[in-house]
């Protein structure tokens, strides 16, 4: 009996995060819903870092954690003008079977000793025009619902992860393949991963983010630039955690970002090196499965 109501629990909790992303989460304005997606994102990097993510969670009935992250980040991709943001920092699993991290919400239907794979539905931040002056005249670019699956690969201490995203609502409307791998560093506490990623970005994200047309140009002063697909940048990041108590942990991360190909050449840019660090502290709690649940 507990083990079905632990599943119907579950599911009705991964229906209203799906209605939650699905709706946008239309409760914020847009700059606090964009800021905070940001921050989830980071988040998410730093909910797998060593030392932060517990691995007895993977044995667990249910894991939950709930905290604060801030950091300085750019004002959009791209910008050499930098300010600090913050953001709620919530994570949630189930057997190691359904994961809600930062912004994405996941799944592993195939899990093998090193390998997993799933379907993702994630929430990508938009863009305002208001955010810094270079955007002026180009018009925003609203936050999208973006679905699509993963695989990953793990052996002591390398990490391996590939995601394919497509945006189902209305905004960048575009497509985007991210790799990364990484390993962890052979230091004491606390533990430190080092991780470099790529991805590649369709047509229309590269328009939506880095091209300017001719509606655009005249409104902004901009030159016309016609971004295609390609690859869109290359990363180096390093995240770090270290639980300060049974419940309490803190965590942090840094990345630097080079824009590649039509991203870098696009007049919106001002900066192809791009900077973000981020800190988080959070609550963990876990419910163990009962030994009459195992099977």
């Amino acid at each position: 009996m507990k083990k079905v109501l632990s599943r119907i629990l579950a599911l009705l909790v991964t229906v209203f995060l799906s209605v939650v992303f699905s709706a946008g989460m239309t409760w914020a304005d847009d700059d606090a819903q964009d800021e905070a997606v940001l921050w989830a994102e980071v988040a998410e990097d730093i909910a797998e870092a060593p030392g932060y993510e517990d691995p007895k969670d993977n044995s667990r009935e249910w894991a939950f954690s709930i905290g604060l992250i801030s950091g300085v980040s750019p004002d959009y991709e791209g910008s050499n003008d930098y300010s600090f943001g913050y953001g709620p920092n919530i994570s949630l699993s189930w057997r190691d079977t359904i994961f809600y991290k930062g912004k994405t919400l996941s799944a592993n239907l195939i899990r093998e000793k090193n390998f997993k794979a799933g379907p993702i539905l994630s929430f990508s931040s938009g863009r305002d025009e208001d955010d810094n002056d270079k955007l002026e005249g180009l018009g925003d670019v609203d936050g999208s619902t973006e679905v699509g699956g993963f695989v990953s690969y793990r052996k002591k201490p390398w990490r391996f992860r590939a995601e394919v995203l497509q945006d189902i609502d209305s905004g960048h409307e575009g497509a985007l393949v991210k790799l990364t791998g990484g390993t962890t560093l052979p230091f004491g506490k606390p533990l430190v991963f080092l991780g470099i990623g790529t991805t590649w970005a369709s047509d229309d994200y590269m328009e939506s983010f880095f091209g300017v047309n001719g509606q655009q140009s005249a409104n902004s002063g901009l030159e016309r630039h016609q971004a295609d697909a390609g690859i869109k940048d290359i990363s180096v990041s390093m995240t770090a955690g270290y639980a300060i108590t049974k419940r309490w942990r803190i965590g942090g991360a840094i990345e630097y970002k080079r824009l590649l190909g039509d991203a870098a050449d696009s007049p919106i840019v001002d900066d192809k090196n791009q900077y973000l660090a981020g800190i988080t502290l959070s609550y963990h709690v876990g419910l163990m499965i009962l030994p009459d649940d195992i099977q």
